[in-house]
């Protein structure tokens, strides 16, 4: 067995396998999604839809910071039910302000993104705050190593928006598909919940403070922003049929990222705990490469058959975008050493996690420079990426290849690998 392989075994025994299983599966059903929706409706309303769910996802990650914020909560202080109301109670409260916000401002989303009503819009207000509690409640399962439950939210959820988006897509359109979405996370939530009713834990009532969950989601947040910029760019500026395109071809492009990201999960409290110790540097390496492995193999696949990867899902209707598919996986394998690199700097508490946020401005300003076609936008996000990915080996690799201080320190939540929190996938 070569040494990948063992640690691919060790990570399935700290419980990440059940997370990648449900992640994969998760990941298999959105494409699912796109491929049947995008059948279904013309390339401009698929377009308008794409960059909606996209704005949800961007809504939803800085708030997977609450997941790893709740969970190393309850593997320091336990999970009892004070503890899992009164921190679902905050996260309600604290999402309720910009959930507001985004529903007042849902005419401006509406005519930014030229979407056809104001509920296509509005939309976003309640799934930012339900997926926020959904968030947290899967953080306090982590804790609790009721990893199993955590899978089966994803599960759930997955199989409630193929069953609704799909069946509400046929008679109200993008509204439709929307709803199914924010139906999806109230399933998983109704699940987590259903697992965190009884007393579970002998320890103290604690309660989730903010502050723990600002650092983790700066860096969640810019990660995300420099992965999907792009993606809400190219719906503004290009065309119906143009935007319909470039929305097909990120959304087979990105999927390559979504299992690497469930193993980051694992991936994460180990470099938390190897940051202090000698054999830091080859924790980075053996993480790097369970995580950037399945993205590479991943992003060769679609690289090598992007005709028929959109065949299969989207059928002929975007054919011409195998270029632009190829592209953009080509983009996406290698924004993973860009993720595995900012979580090594979360894990030590460096200010270089807001280097995916420098790339990021870069990327919207090279985009809005040049957006005269869906080839120049790509070509933008591959200028962007280079730079970003330099810096980040450079300077990341070069902390982790140094041998610790003596008096170094694991970072806060760090003490049990086995028991920290999970990253969002």
């Amino acid at each position: 067995m070569t040494d990948l392989a063992r640690r691919f075994a060790r990570l399935a025994a700290r419980g990440a396998a059940p997370i990648a299983v449900a992640v994969a599966v998760q990941s298999a059903g959105n494409l699912a999604f796109h491929s049947v929706v995008g059948r279904m409706l013309d390339p401009g309303s698929y377009g308008a839809l794409g960059a909606v769910l996209s704005a949800m996802v961007m809504l939803g990650v800085p708030l997977g910071a609450l997941q790893t914020a709740a969970s190393a909560l309850v593997a320091e202080h336990g999970l009892t039910r004070d503890t899992a109301r009164r921190t679902l109670r905050s996260v309600a409260l604290w999402s309720t302000p910009p959930a507001l916000l985004v529903l007042l401002g849902a005419p401006l989303l509406r005519d930014y993104f030229h979407l056809a009503s104001l509920a296509e819009a509005a939309q976003l207000a309640p799934y930012l705050l339900v997926a926020a509690v959904v968030a947290a409640a899967r953080g306090l399962l982590l804790g609790d190593r009721q990893v199993g439950t955590v899978a089966m939210t994803y599960l759930v959820g997955t199989v409630a928006r193929l069953a609704l988006g799909l069946a509400l897509v046929v008679p109200f359109g993008v509204s439709g598909a929307l709803a199914g979405t924010v139906a999806a996370e109230v399933a998983a939530l109704l699940v987590a919940a259903g697992r965190l009713r009884g007393p579970a834990g002998r320890y103290g009532t604690t309660g989730l403070r903010l502050g723990a969950v600002a650092h983790a989601g700066f860096a969640v947040t810019g990660l995300f922003l420099f992965s999907t910029a792009d993606l809400l760019l190219a719906r503004h500026h290009l065309g119906d049929a143009a935007s319909g395109s470039y929305v097909a071809a990120a959304t087979v492009a990105k999927t390559v990222l979504a299992l690497p990201a469930g193993i980051m999960a694992a991936v994460f409290p180990r470099l938390l705990a190897a940051w202090p110790t000698a054999g830091r540097g080859r924790a980075l390496l053996g993480g790097g490469a369970a995580v950037t492995g399945p993205a590479l193999l991943g992003g060769l696949v679609v690289v090598a058959v992007p005709g028929l990867v959109l065949t299969v899902l989207y059928g002929d209707g975007y054919a011409d975008a195998a270029g632009l598919v190829r592209a953009l996986a080509g983009v996406a394998a290698l924004t993973s050493f860009v993720t595995v690199l900012t979580h090594a700097a979360l894990a030590r508490r460096s200010r270089l996690i807001a280097v995916p946020w420098c790339g990021a401005v870069l990327e919207v300003a090279l985009i809005e420079t040049w957006h005269g076609s869906a080839t120049q936008i790509a070509a933008c996000s591959a200028a962007a990426l280079a730079p970003t990915l330099l810096v980040m080996a450079l300077l990341e690799g070069r902390r982790w290849a140094r041998a610790p201080r003596p008096n170094a320190q694991v970072t806060g939540g760090g003490a049990d690998p086995s028991r920290t929190a999970a990253t969002a996938a």
